[in-house]
Order: structure tokens, then C-alpha cells, then sequence
């Protein structure tokens, strides 16, 4: 009975850690905000982590009827005049932004299991050169030594830049190997 209960913990904790792992969890882990603000490394950005500094801001901004002069006034102004909707941060944020450091978690490490991936992804969010500093993670990642890659994350720089919740969690789906 014992050996029964232990399993259906485990089963447990690695569904929640599955769940946990994935694009909402960086979407939540970014949060949304409808109009310029500045992150934290004082870059102005919009909706769910979008640069504005990115060569494509003008013309993904455009798409949605905005002119990125104005949304940069947002910000130099603290006003909200050059504002978003909830869906088009999603949409910037599933079309434009997660893609991108989805492909940069691919090319990093290659065939990862599935939380292993959305945890290097929501790293790569802060931008592909920042996932690829981790060079012993991902020595640790290519020998399957989850723990090790793990602890490389957990005593990272990024980890002490981003909220410890979020380095915990990403901790947790690199450990889990999963």
C-alpha cells in the first residue's frame, strides 16, 4: 500500500511539474503589460516581454495599428495613450516572442524532454546570449545529469536577476529530466 501511495505522489509531482513548464508558465512568469513600461534592465518594452529595441518592433507594432514613436512616448511620459489589448500582447507573445526562444532552447541543446525545454526556453526569454552563458549547464544537459544543470541554473547571475519563484521553478523542470 505503501509502494501505491509513493507512486501516486511522484505521478503527482511530475504532472505538476509537466504543467508548470511550459509557455504559460513563462507567460505568467513575464506578466502582461498593456503599455510601455521599462523592465527591469530599464529597456522599454510592452505586452508580454516585447523589446522595443528589437529591429522588428516597428513593424510588429504597425501590424497592430500603433506607431512605435507613440508607445515610446508611453513609456518617456508615463502615459497610456499607445496601449495594447490583452489579445495582442498573446498574440505578439505566441507569434513573435516564445517562438524565438523556443528555437534558441532547440539549438542550445538539442532533443530535450519537454520540461527541460520550456524551462531553457523561459531562460532564453531574456535572450538567446543569455541562455548560451550557461556553457556547464549545458555540458551537464548533453549527460542527461539534470541535477548538475539544475544547480549550474540555481547559481546563475539570471537566477539572482529574476524573481527566485521563477529561477526555482525552472530549476525544478531541469531537474525533473522530464
Amino acid at each position: 500500500m505503501m509502494m501505491k501511495h509513493s507512486l501516486h505522489v511522484l505521478v503527482f509531482l511530475v504532472v505538476s511539474i509537466a504543467s508548470e513548464c511550459s509557455l504559460r508558465q513563462t507567460k505568467l512568469n513575464e506578466g502582461t503589460r498593456l503599455c510601455c513600461y521599462y523592465d527591469t534592465k530599464q529597456i522599454p518594452t510592452i505586452g508580454v516581454g516585447f523589446n522595443l529595441h528589437r529591429k522588428d518592433a516597428k513593424q510588429v507594432l504597425r501590424s497592430y495599428g500603433l506607431k512605435k514613436e507613440n508607445v515610446l512616448n508611453d513609456c518617456m511620459f508615463s502615459t497610456r495613450k499607445a496601449c495594447i489589448t490583452d489579445y495582442q500582447a498573446t498574440d505578439i507573445f505566441k507569434n513573435d516572442i516564445y517562438p524565438e526562444a523556443s528555437a534558441c532552447a532547440a539549438s542550445y541543446a538539442p532533443g530535450m524532454p519537454t520540461s527541460v525545454h520550456a524551462a531553457l526556453t523561459d531562460v532564453a526569454f531574456a535572450g538567446c546570449g543569455t541562455l548560451k552563458e550557461f556553457v556547464k549547464m549545458k555540458a551537464a544537459l548533453y549527460k542527461n545529469d539534470w541535477k548538475s544543470a539544475s544547480n549550474e541554473l540555481k547559481n546563475s547571475r539570471w537566477c539572482t536577476d529574476v524573481k527566485s519563484h521563477r529561477c526555482n521553478l525552472n530549476a525544478a523542470c531541469i531537474a525533473s529530466g522530464q
